[in-house]
């Protein structure tokens, strides 16, 4: 992709800020290629990938949710034998990392923490003023994202909020590109369009597929930002069970008791500690 076509988050100001009402306009026409519309077939084949990644993304951290869930549950029965506990102290295994024994006390970080850091973040940025129609949030957010400047162009026709959304997606999608921005705002719902501003202007599609489409990839995406912001506390908690259970496991005399006294629960960490270093 030729370098001329992206842009930094201080040129995106200077261009915005610096560049008269003419060119704050028609930022995205002076781009070659912008005004072309995303046709059914083509469009189709995008918007299938799309939603294919983010399911593909949240039955994997759902797989791993579980994993975690079902590895807290074998260790819930074993922690709670006191000859067990002893044989965890005298081979120096005592100290159950934090998070493993929130989960095993059920105060585990919850979905609904993401979501408020998420509405935060949207109510932070409806006090800024747009520039040009553009978020200033939005700028920030991208600001170590190479982003061709006609991203912005189409920004400008969806309302700050759906901005910021759009770009979160990109970025968590790791696919901040013009098609992908364009599938975004086409499946925009009506209310979180600018004025004057009808899908069909930029995806040639009917108002059913439009309709239906709309809904499904909303619902997705909210789906996707929940689970990414989800993972990433998931993904310490899984890399600190794991380091404790990998020890667990690798100490013989644990291994003796749990295959004499506990059958099951061992045969459970061991599928799943095998299953994990397989992933």
């Amino acid at each position: 992709m030729s370098s001329k076509y992206r842009i930094t988050r201080d040129a995106a100001y200077r261009a915005l800020l610096g560049s008269d009402q003419r060119h704050a306009q028609n930022i995205a026409d002076d781009q070659p290629g912008s005004k072309q519309k995303l046709f059914a077939p083509t469009l189709l084949v995008a918007y299938e990938v799309v939603c294919r990644r983010k399911r593909d993304f949240i039955e994997e951290a759902e797989a791993a949710e579980q994993r975690l869930g079902r590895l807290v549950e074998a260790f819930r029965l074993t922690i709670c034998d006191k000859r067990f506990r002893s044989l965890l102290v005298s081979e120096g295994l005592a100290t159950i990392p934090k998070l493993l024994a929130e989960r095993l006390q059920c105060t585990a970080f919850e979905p609904g923490a993401a979501r408020h850091i998420s509405g935060s973040l949207s109510k932070r940025s409806a006090g800024r003023q747009p520039i040009s129609g553009i978020c200033q949030d939005v700028l920030d957010f991208l600001q170590h994202c190479p982003v061709r400047v006609k991203i912005f162009g189409l920004l400008r026709h969806v309302l700050p909020t759906r901005q910021l959304e759009i770009a979160r997606l990109m970025v968590a999608m790791e696919r901040v590109t013009f098609t992908y921005a364009k599938i975004l705002v086409a499946f925009t719902p009506y209310a979180l369009l600018a004025p004057g501003f009808h899908p069909k202007m930029i995806a040639n599609v009917s108002e059913d597929q439009l309709s239906t489409m709309t809904q499904e990839l909303g619902r997705l995406c909210n789906e996707f930002l929940s689970t990414v912001e989800r993972r990433g506390f998931l993904s310490l908690e899984l890399l600190a069970a794991g380091r404790y259970f990998d020890q667990m496991m690798d100490n013989s005399r644990v291994v003796r008791y749990l295959a004499h006294n506990f059958p099951s629960q061992f045969e459970e960490f061991h599928e799943l500690l095998a299953s994990a270093a397989n992933t």
